[in-house]
């Protein structure tokens, strides 16, 4: 199976650093320069992990015990196939409780591991949401993608993670194009996270300019092609 193409788009400070909350400047202006770049990217849908949504949508439980049941089957909810548009969310031990299997308009998709708690993969069902199981290993996320891709029929994905899934992406060769947006501030505090931070070894990545425009509010968007992707990508170095 081939996975979707995947778009990193990501607001940052000129230092890159994604504590917006530490920016002198509202969240509505960020959110109107964000959306509206994102809107022109076309995507299918959105993937976004477990922090992001938590603090933006949804409520987290503690997690259940781990069941240990083995292999599980992914949950494709009734009536959500092919041309809907998804929010896939990574919540590997199962910590957010949906009250509905929809976000934003999208169609729920929750990423779970398959040690998490047989209870709670049934309340999400039973919710309206779609349920895909993580593997673990070397092109586990590439699977995933895959997988997802095929249930719903979606070629095209834009990744907003937090600096560790967006470098986990990047290390595993699954980000095809980077879409950047430099709002006109300086954070200057060490420590902070960064578009993209992986704790393993990884190496850089060379990217090709696709374009760069001057937006709203003095923002400056940047896309680049990913033209060195290592193992798990659709193309390789040209």
């Amino acid at each position: 199976m081939t996975r979707p193409s995947i778009v990193c788009h990501m607001i940052t400070s000129i230092d890159g650093r994604l504590l917006t909350d530490r920016w002198p400047c509202s969240e509505a202006s960020l959110l109107e320069v964000y959306d509206a770049a994102a809107a022109r990217l076309e995507a299918d849908g959105w993937i976004v992990g477990r922090t992001t949504m938590e603090s933006h949508y949804l409520r987290s439980v503690p997690p259940a015990p781990a069941d240990d049941i083995g292999p599980r089957r992914d949950h494709l909810a009734p009536g959500h196939g092919a041309g809907a548009g998804i929010c896939i969310c990574l919540d590997r031990r199962g910590r957010l409780l949906p009250d509905s299997g929809e976000i934003e308009g999208a169609h729920l998709v929750m990423v779970l591991r398959p040690t998490v708690a047989a209870a709670h993969v049934e309340t999400l069902k039973g919710r309206g949401v779609s349920v895909f199981f993580l593997g673990t290993g070397a092109g586990a996320l590439a699977d995933l993608l895959a997988r997802i891709g095929a249930a719903f029929g979606v070629g095209r994905l834009i990744l907003e993670g937090g600096g560790e899934i967006n470098g986990a992406f990047l290390s595993e060769g699954l980000i095809d194009e980077t879409s950047t947006l430099v709002y006109p501030v300086v954070d200057g505090q060490g420590g902070v996270p960064a578009i993209y931070e992986h704790r393993g070894e990884t190496r850089a990545r060379r990217l090709a300019l696709i374009a760069v425009e001057t937006l709203d509010r003095g923002c400056v968007w940047m896309r680049h092609r990913v033209i060195d992707t290592g193992a798990g990508s659709q193309e390789g170095e040209q």
